[in-house]
């Protein structure tokens, strides 16, 4: 049975390039109609913070921090590794997923991890490839 967790809206990565990137012309209007899953390719790195809520009161909603280092291989596959604090508690996890890209530059990610999480974001996309905004949407929780 899979357990879906909200994570607060304060968990927005920002993914910045440091990789091999496509980049566009530098003209808008062109750039968002060439966005593809070939817009990311190369390694980005990140880091969020915030909380999770697990239930209805604020005795349930626990602090975290993260920073990783995701690989995007502009074919729609990704990969990462994270360290992150946990209400206090220090977690290594690794994962691979894969990723779709709209022709508007938005999209999404879906990836498991290790523990066997599976995480889902929404991603928005700089027109040139060297920033990724993503705000996690759910989690589901193998029992």
């Amino acid at each position: 049975m899979m357990k879906r967790v909200r994570t607060s809206a304060t968990c927005v990565r920002m993914l910045l390039g440091v990789g091999l990137l496509t980049l566009g012309s530098g003209n808008p209007a062109e750039a968002d109609s060439k966005c593809t899953v070939a817009k990311l390719k190369g390694n980005y790195v990140y880091a969020q913070d915030g909380f999770n809520i697990e239930g209805d009161t604020a005795a349930q909603r626990t602090l975290f921090a993260q920073s990783g280092r995701e690989v995007f291989d502009g074919k729609g596959n990704m990969s990462g590794a994270a360290t992150g604090s946990l209400n206090g508690n220090i977690v290594r996890s690794t994962y691979a997923g894969t990723y779709a890209v709209n022709s508007d530059c938005t999209g999404t990610v879906t990836f498991t991890d290790n523990f066997k999480q599976t995480f889902h974001y929404d991603i928005f996309i700089k027109d040139d490839g060297s920033l990724v905004g993503a705000f996690h949407t759910h989690t589901e929780r193998s029992a």
